[in-house]
């Protein structure tokens, strides 16, 4: 800056002692401008190249491994606070903390419309008191959707059986899922599904076959497999007004040493949405057929109905629950009632859950109340 100003200065002195002919006036100022425009460059190279140096980057670019075109990473948390007595038997009678739910989920996509999804599990996973505080997978699966009537899904996923079941955990109008849906549901299994639209949103379908032995259980204990189907549609879907449908069923031959064990299940279920409002109602029913033992037959059912007090941020519920492990059999069948208040903070990915259970379990205690807790975090 100090060498700008001396050449300027020097530039003025001279044209003050050897003043300019009047002919070359406009000759000369141009020339001035030019030297004037050069000194101001070179001055500006001269700062660049005494500047500082840039602080070095501290982020870490994360890139694939594979040719895959589109990665995602994500998850969810869920911390649970409950406090009371047990309204049915999966529940202790402590009060406690719990790691609901801790969940890591990738995604990714390839141009040949194959998606992956992989998601571990470092909570609690159940109800129980047995702590699972431990990665192990929850999803590990391929979906082949270059077809929207025919996607074909290979690995482990939720079966197609059971509406409730089949919500995504975030998603839940209430902390936990009904006791029959828990019960009478297939959970996750391994296998392939083959599924799809055959009237776009209005009639879906989806039918797989699996190994049947749970999540995580790479063998299968005979030559049979767990078959499942589910059939879902929309009657009525208009502005206001939504009403869709399901039904599903499954079978499957299950063997232990010597014994062999039939089982057969199906179900229905019916959702309305009108505005605010919303319910929806879901019965299941399992047959089982032991060789040697006999025939049992468990059931049970669910509805609730929902209403936002204040437009996508604050929803009240009540729902009824209803199971029986063994129809022919008496004092074991057990109720429950919940109610339910959801503080929405941004939507589902930052959610307050507060419910209280009044249930009547199996056996000879009655009118046994919990309060659950629980905060909802999606990234």
């Amino acid at each position: 800056m100090t060498a700008f100003r001396f050449a300027a200065t020097a530039s003025l002195v001279a044209l003050l002692v050897h003043p300019l002919p009047a002919a070359s006036v406009e000759d000369r100022l141009a020339d001035l401008e030019a030297r004037l425009a050069a000194l101001s460059a070179e001055n500006q190279a001269l700062k660049a190249r005494l500047a500082p140096p840039a602080p070095p980057e501290t982020g870490v670019a994360v890139t694939p491994a594979g040719k895959v075109r589109k990665l995602s990473i994500g998850g969810y948390l869920q911390a649970q606070a409950e406090g009371g007595d047990a309204p049915d038997d999966r529940f202790p009678l402590n009060n406690r903390f719990l790691v609901r739910r801790a969940r890591i989920t990738l995604k990714g996509s390839f141009a040949e419309d194959i998606d992956f999804t992989f998601q571990s599990e470092f909570g609690n996973s159940n109800l129980g008191t047995t702590s699972n505080y431990r990665a192990q997978a929850t999803d590990a699966f391929l979906v082949w959707k270059k077809f929207s009537f025919a996607n074909v899904t290979v690995g482990q996923f939720k079966t197609p059986y059971g509406y409730e079941q089949l919500l995504p955990d975030t998603k839940l109008p209430f902390a936990e899922r009904s006791l029959p849906n828990d019960r009478l549901t297939l959970y996750r299994q391994i296998g392939a599904m083959v599924s799809g639209d055959i009237v776009a949103q209005r009639l879906a379908y989806a039918v797989g076959a699996f190994n049947g032995n749970g999540v995580n259980q790479g063998g299968n204990d005979n030559e049979s497999f767990l078959t499942v189907g589910r059939v879902s549609g929309a009657p009525v879907k208009t502005k206001g007004l939504t009403l869709t449908t399901g039904a599903n069923g499954f079978a499957t031959d299950d063997s232990a040493g010597a014994s062999s064990l039939r089982r057969e299940g199906f179900g229905f279920d019916a959702q309305l949405a009108a505005g605010r409002l919303d319910s929806a109602v879901e019965w299941l029913r399992m047959d089982s057929d032991r060789l040697g033992a006999g025939d049992a037959v468990a059931e049970g059912w669910s509805a609730h109905l929902g209403y936002y007090l204040l437009a996508n941020k604050l929803r009240a519920g009540v729902r009824f629950e209803t199971y029986d492990p063994d129809t022919s059999a008496a004092g074991d069948d057990s109720a429950t009632w919940t109610l339910g208040l959801n503080y929405y903070l941004k939507g589902d990915d930052l959610k307050l859950t507060l419910n209280y259970l009044l249930g009547d379990p199996a056996g000879p205690l009655s009118d046994q109340g919990r309060v659950i807790a629980q905060a909802q975090v999606v990234f």
